[in-house]
């Protein structure tokens, strides 16, 4: 069987050499609750933004607000087992043992949701004081802007508003942007620093534009080259990413992580085989399909927390 629209479900087109990857895959079986077709999904844990969108000439994270919701991200989980949180993440797919040792010695995706930990878009003149303001050491912004595009790194927070050390992974974007992957409570600061909890055009919250999944494991570099994505960030350093193209909308690929050990400074900055993978919120459903139909398995955030639990005490 085909994706019901008849076109590969797994087309990656990666964004410089402008590559057509479509690896073969086995069938998914479709959800009743949608009958023939994948449409808007009835079900209440999380509800999808769907807008009109204008076309852009070239992939950037302004592309991001999806026309229409062509896979259900959740109901897929279901089908695959997935026990959810009240606010439709999966915790587990009921084995959370089972799950723990695909982290530790293959590859797991996670759908990270977006309550525990947030996506943010940061721009303009402004941004690296607004990292400043949020707790963010001075020097350790300056170095971060001067890595350049497609580059980046785990920056460490001292808020003196919540007394505490927590890391966001930051990634350079072209034009001097940046796509911050933050703890909650970061992001809520970052947020007030950028002008009240509502964000403003400096900070952007991507929560309704973008779905935030993550593939871990010592397997994961080699999915993304399984998939096409040559020149992947899993080989070099923290922050370094990528976009792809993926049924016509951007996906950012990061090399992330540094924000799941917040406090940990002696690991926050290391690599851990941790693939982040930031993706319009519309096709979020077909890619989940996608990397697992590359030998990816589901896993739910109890073995995630697990596994950061124990790489914290090596």
């Amino acid at each position: 069987r085909v994706h019901p629209r008849g076109r590969s479900m797994f087309a990656m087109r990666v964004a410089a050499a402008r590559a057509l990857v479509a690896p073969s895959r086995r069938a998914i079986s479709p959800n009743a609750r949608f009958g023939k077709t994948f449409g808007v999904p009835t079900h209440r844990h999380r509800k999808h933004r769907v807008v009109p969108k204008n076309a852009a000439a070239e992939i950037d994270l302004d592309a991001l607000m999806p026309d229409s919701i062509e896979g259900d991200l959740e109901g897929l989980q279901e089908e695959a087992g997935a026990v959810f949180d009240e606010t439709g993440v999966p915790l587990s797919y009921g084995d959370t043992q089972a799950e723990l040792e695909t982290l530790r010695t293959k590859v797991g995706v996670v759908d990270r949701g977006n309550q525990k930990w947030r996506l943010l878009r940061l721009s303009g003149a402004s941004a690296a004081d607004v990292l400043v303001e949020a707790g963010a050491g001075e020097d350790a912004v300056t170095t971060l802007f001067a890595k350049g595009p497609n580059k980046g790194s785990a920056l460490t927070f001292s808020s003196v508003w919540t007394y505490k050390k927590e890391v966001a992974t930051c990634h350079v974007q072209a034009g001097g942007g940046l796509l911050v992957v933050a703890p909650a409570g970061v992001a809520d600061i970052l947020l007030q620093a950028a002008g009240g909890g509502g964000g403003s055009e400096t900070c952007v919250d991507l929560a309704e534009r973008c779905s935030f999944l993550s593939l871990v494991g010592p397997n994961a570099g080699a999915l993304l080259q399984a998939a096409g994505v040559t020149g992947g960030s899993m080989d070099q350093s923290m922050g370094t990413h990528r976009t792809f193209g993926f049924e016509g909308r951007p996906v950012v690929a990061c090399n992330g992580g540094g924000e799941l050990f917040s406090g940990n400074e002696t690991i926050e900055h290391e690599k851990h085989g941790v693939v982040n993978l930031i993706v319009d919120e519309g096709v979020a459903g077909l890619l989940w399909a996608a990397v697992t139909n590359l030998g990816a398995e589901p896993v739910g955030l109890t073995a995630l927390e697990a596994w950061v639990a124990q790489v914290a005490e090596r």
